[in-house]
């Protein structure tokens, strides 16, 4: 891959992870509120927990999209960014403008999902 799509690619991942970072920051504000709120009725407290549940969970979406991003900003640094993890071919780049963070080629994906949706058969 030339330079200038790899500087592309770390430029939106960059601005990715600084996203994820505030949102991370604004996560833990908004728990911590809940958790120093004073007791509510049963309601708003079924509410509330509702709220830090639903928090949890996005925080926890959003630290795993972190380490994706971190792993493909490494990837970058290493010069393997763009190749598939498995196979080793080059990722397609519609697959990695569509998902950045990708780490196998689209022909390696579907064989792992083909397998995933057998087993469920």
């Amino acid at each position: 891959m030339d330079e200038a799509k790899l500087e592309e690619f770390q430029s939106n991942l960059l601005g990715r992870r600084q996203r994820i970072l505030e949102q991370l920051d604004h996560f833990e504000e908004a728990l911590a509120y809940l958790e120093q709120s004073r007791p509510p009725e049963f309601s708003e407290e079924a509410q509330e927990e509702t709220a830090a549940n639903s928090l949890k969970a996005l925080d926890q979406q959003e630290r795993r999209e972190l380490s994706d991003i971190m792993r493909a900003l490494r990837k970058i640094d290493e010069g393997t960014y763009g190749i598939c993890e498995r196979c080793e071919s080059e990722i397609g780049l519609p697959r990695l403008r569509a998902l950045p963070m990708v780490r196998l080629c689209i022909n390696c994906q579907k064989r792992i999902e083909e397998r995933g949706a057998g087993r469920t058969r």
